[in-house]
């Protein structure tokens, strides 16, 4: 017998998600950054930190601007907020390759973040939340998999070969150009929401949308369980990534074995949105996350430490799984927790976590590395930064909006 959640509209929308987030800011932004790090530094004579500074204007500018984002998006639509949202990103991203100076690459950065905001990936998961109950989980794992998870794995790789046979401001265009050719036409032609479809037969679709409102959420001591736990736990992942390829550099490892070791992050997120999915949708409970924070302290810790390449690209492995784990845990917790009804505006706020994550992770390291002449002190700071998450993770209660035994959503 067939699933009611597996329809032919559905299926047209988890395709929109997984180009969503193929060509969304996690793929192309957080995977990239660090491969561009010491060109640019080097363009425009500034330092680790000042580089650093400069770099996390774009997660600290999505930070600010998520929940206005997710606000419009529930209540203007997706495709109002989406579509000039990855059009202006795309257009913006080419542009950096005309900066000159730091001031129209801070200014530039700027205005790169609002429109990351608007084509992030809160609009993609909350199409999917739309969309899927019962199998929620498993769709989100698999096109956050296949989506930001494989493009992060394969951007590195390109942008290391054109920074390396051209220049960085050519990488820079064809990081846009991606973003354009290949997402644009999906969105303009298929990015529906299941109220406006035709002739849906889902009642869910057609049914008000239950759930806390923003203020709840936010008055609520669940809500910031699940906001510190992404907190904690992206700022020591993301700071190590968008880090890693100088960090392993200077370690000794060779610039092919260190693009390799970020690719393995990102190969490894797939794993870890995939198995994070399935696990989720089997085992109803927050607990289903702890082993993924077991794994990111691992992760952590090696990728830190070791000068062997082989344990180097397995630590890199397991930090992916962890990385990639928390991208849908936080989409999921979101609408178990708090319903689908102000889906948006709440998840909004969960995604401004791992965004802040990234610009204070970015920071730290910078300033570890100017001030110590090394990346080794925040190696212990950063496992305790994951310890954190997980005692935020364990003190999560039982969900409180279950799925649906019809597979209805």
């Amino acid at each position: 017998m067939s699933d009611p959640e597996f329809t032919r509209d559905s299926a047209r929308a988890a395709f929109v998600a997984w180009m969503g987030f193929f060509v969304g800011p996690n793929a192309i932004l957080s995977s990239t950054q660090g491969l561009f790090m010491v060109p640019m530094a080097t363009s425009f004579e500034l330092n680790r930190t000042l580089i650093s500074v400069v770099l996390l204007i774009s997660p600290l500018g999505v930070t600010l601007c998520l929940p206005a984002a997710g606000r419009a998006m529930d209540r203007f639509g997706l495709r109002r907020v989406i579509i000039p949202g990855l059009l202006l990103f795309g257009g913006l991203s080419m542009l950096l390759a005309a900066t000159r100076t730091v001031w129209q690459l801070v200014a530039l950065s700027a205005l790169i973040s609002v429109t990351a905001a608007m084509h992030s990936s809160v609009g993609y998961a909350k199409l999917i939340a739309q969309w899927f109950d019962r199998r929620r989980g498993t769709v989100l794992g698999l096109t956050v998999a296949l989506g930001s998870g494989l493009g992060s794995a394969l951007y590195p790789q390109l942008m290391r070969v054109l920074i390396k046979d051209y220049d960085w401001r050519i990488a820079y265009v064809a990081l846009g150009a991606i973003v354009l050719v290949l997402g644009l036409p999906v969105m303009l032609l298929a990015l529906r929401e299941p109220a406006k479809s035709a002739q849906t037969s889902q009642a869910a679709a057609a049914a008000p949308l239950v759930g806390a409102t923003l203020r709840e959420a936010l008055h609520g001591p669940t809500f910031w369980l699940v906001f510190s736990a992404i907190l904690f736990t992206m700022t020591a992942l993301l700071g190590t990534v968008l880090h890693a390829f100088p960090m392993l550099t200077e370690r000794g490892f060779s610039a092919a074995i260190a693009t390799t070791a970020v690719s393995c992050v990102f190969l490894g997120s797939v794993a870890g949105q995939l198995s994070s999915g399935l696990l989720l949708d089997a085992w109803p409970s927050p607990r289903a996350a702890l082993p993924f924070f077991v794994v990111a302290l691992i992760g952590v810790l090696i990728v830190h430490s070791t000068t062997h390449s082989a344990t180097l690209l397995a630590g890199a492995l397991l930090l992916g799984t962890a990385l990639g784990a928390e991208n849908a845990l936080a989409a999921y917790l979101t609408s178990r927790y708090f319903g689908l009804r102000a889906y948006g505006s709440i998840f909004s706020w969960a995604f401004a976590a791992a965004c802040l994550g990234a610009a204070v992770g970015l920071v730290l390291m910078g300033l570890a590395h100017d001030l110590t002449g090394s990346y080794a002190p925040m190696r212990w700071i950063f496992g305790a930064f994951v310890g954190i998450g997980v005692l935020c993770t364990a003190l999560l209660g039982p969900y409180v909006y279950q799925a649906r035994a019809g597979g209805a959503h």
